[in-house]
């Protein structure tokens, strides 16, 4: 079994950041090894934080390679879309002529880049990559005694006056 020495700094910064740091995955993290220098065994501290003993052992491992800097980091890399290598074209693309629906957009991009996506997964695209975000739209109200050419004329009118 192995030995941890706990100095009073660590136990300090564990006890802190266990309950106060922005990620709860590493306030997760920070709990396991702040049991386990209260004495706790792996199983019991595998039952009060909710873990597998695995993932007890996981976390121990990487707080004895690299202390608590080990615990405040992730190396975590998500699977890149299809669609980044694309992004400048399509950004181009779609803000000399912005989509008007979500269908609209996925074909225009299996068109320009070969990729087929779904709508979810376009959507999500066009918001967090391209910055892109939809807009409401809807007719202009007619009063119901003119024509359409006679609100024109009359708004063009009004917009010309200033008023």
């Amino acid at each position: 079994m192995r030995r941890f020495i706990f100095t009073e700094e660590v136990q300090q910064a564990l006890a802190k950041e266990r309950y106060h740091h922005p990620d709860p995955h590493v306030q997760q993290r920070m709990e396991i090894v702040f049991l386990k220098s209260k004495g706790e065994t792996h199983e019991r501290i595998a039952e009060l934080a909710g873990k597998s003993r695995r993932t007890v052992q996981r976390v121990l491992d990487v707080f004895e390679k690299e202390g608590l800097d080990g615990l405040r980091t992730f190396h975590w890399h998500g699977q890149a879309s299809a669609l980044t290598p694309h992004r400048e074209s399509l950004e181009a693309e779609f803000r000399e002529r912005p989509p008007h629906t979500v269908s609209e957009a996925c074909q225009r991009i299996e068109e320009l880049t070969g990729v087929c996506r779904k709508p979810t997964r376009v959507r999500k695209f066009l918001r967090e990559s391209l910055g892109l975000s939809w807009r409401k739209v809807a007719a202009v109200p007619v009063p119901p005694k003119l024509t359409v050419e006679e609100h024109a004329k009359k708004q063009a009118a009004f917009l010309k006056s200033g008023a």
